[in-house]
């Protein structure tokens, strides 16, 4: 069973809310603005230099959402990931003074 415990599950918890919280402070704008650019520069790859209408747009506001999930997702699954390593070993040390 991959919880043996409430400790690894409560790192588990504790650890996806710090990687959101830290995503929401110092991840979401800068993704944001660098999916944009992105997003700019294949318009003007495909489009043409003067980007204008709905296609260049339309790159800029995919290339925006992709770069903000895929940051949302690192800065989550990474701080889960930490949090239950944490928490694992928080409950190993406990089973270790308990016996």
């Amino acid at each position: 069973m991959l919880f043996k415990d409430k400790g690894s599950k409560k790192g588990l918890y504790i650890g996806t809310a710090v990687g959101l919280v830290l995503f929401a402070l110092l991840g979401f704008f800068p993704s944001a603005m660098m999916g944009g650019y992105v997003g700019i520069k294949l318009a003007e790859l495909i489009v043409g230099a003067p980007a204008v209408g709905i296609l260049p747009r339309i790159f800029v506001a995919f290339s925006m959402i992709g770069a903000v999930i895929s940051t949302g997702l690192v800065f989550v699954l990474g701080g889960a990931i930490a949090g239950w390593i944490v928490g694992t070993r928080f409950e190993l040390k406990a089973e270790e003074s308990k016996a």
